[in-house]
């Protein structure tokens, strides 16, 4: 009601307890506007302030004067105020036009082949960020490695929150063991709550964020993700990637289902393992693919040794190959 220039709820209810009854006291417009002794003082002295009322000397009345002669020049005022606002704001969306538009030539430049370099984390979180945001359709991930802490899975919130809210889809896959950790498993059923999906695997061959059909994030070194990132953009890769992405998803469990034991034949953990054991990797390499212990490798591989009967790692490969597994 007129704040724009000042004025009030109450000093309006005032000046109009006053229009109705001019010749009122202050007990009397307290009454008709609702207000405290206090409250009505306070609206006087702002009307007063605004030249909508005039004190008789000598006398505890007011006389209400032409609104329009006190508030149409404060309204005026505050017009050109905001015609000020509205071409500053258009300088600024011009200036943020021309920056845009150098920043695509930058980038543009660095990935004019088709695949850009992105050096460190804070580079790849940056762009990540920025190809998330323009995402339309659908952004699916890889996500290897341990379970996010609670604090970086509340950090993700607002931008996932809100992809949904535009319609975005949003497919993650994680390890099988995050579903030992409380604080993902609370994530992903908000997610699901706003239409969000999340499946797990026993394994993941690296990290890969893939935005649409139009670009992938995947790490330049699998191991070591402080050396940074590409961005692919050539249509033939992301499709490649993308079709990786569905081979995997389609092969995983939800995560709001438990996973099917196996009684007979291999786990799709078992053979996540067998197919790490046949590349050579340690089993430290192994404990970072699967996001578990060492610990736990170990008593995973002593579990399928006694399954198989074998007495040692190249048995246990051997016997594998002889059933069929691998």
């Amino acid at each position: 009601m007129l704040e724009s220039v000042g004025l009030g709820r109450r000093a309006h209810d005032v000046y109009r307890a006053l229009l109705l009854k001019p010749d009122s006291g202050l007990d009397e417009i307290a009454r008709e506007a609702g207000l405290s002794p206090e409250e009505t003082r306070d609206a006087l002295d702002r009307l007063t302030d605004l030249s909508l009322l005039h004190s008789v000397e000598g006398s505890a009345q007011f006389i209400p004067a032409n609104p329009e002669v006190g508030i149409y020049p404060l309204l005026e005022r505050r017009t050109a105020e905001l015609d000020e606002q509205r071409a500053s704001l258009s300088r600024d969306r011009a200036a943020v036009a021309s920056l845009a538009a150098e920043y695509a030539a930058l980038g543009a430049q660095r990935g004019g082949d088709g695949i850009e370099r992105l050096v460190g984390v804070e580079a790849v979180r940056v762009r990540l960020t920025e190809l998330s945001r323009q995402a339309t359709v659908e952004v699916r991930s890889f996500m290897p490695g341990g379970a996010l802490s609670a604090a970086a899975l509340e950090a993700c919130r607002p931008l996932d929150e809100q992809h949904l809210s535009r319609g975005v889809r949003m497919r993650t896959l994680y390890l099988d063991s995050v579903r030992n950790d409380c604080a993902t498993v609370e994530y992903a059923g908000w997610l699901a709550s706003r239409g969000g999906e999340i499946r797990t695997v026993p394994s993941l061959p690296m990290r890969m964020i893939i935005c649409d059909r139009s670009a992938a994030v995947v790490p330049v070194n699998v191991d070591e993700s402080r050396q940074g990132a590409f961005v692919v953009r050539y249509q033939s890769m992301v499709l490649a990637l993308g079709e990786l992405f569905e081979h995997v998803w389609n092969r995983a469990d939800p995560l709001n289902t438990p996973s099917v034991p196996v009684s007979d034949g291999p786990s799709d953990r078992d053979l996540a393992l067998l197919a790490m054991l046949e590349d050579g990797l340690t089993d430290e390499g192994i404990s970072r693919k699967m996001g578990v212990s060492i610990r736990t490798v170990r008593r995973t591989m002593a579990d399928l040794m006694k399954r198989l009967n074998a007495q040692s790692r190249f048995q246990v490969g051997a016997e594998a190959v002889r059933r069929g597994w691998i």
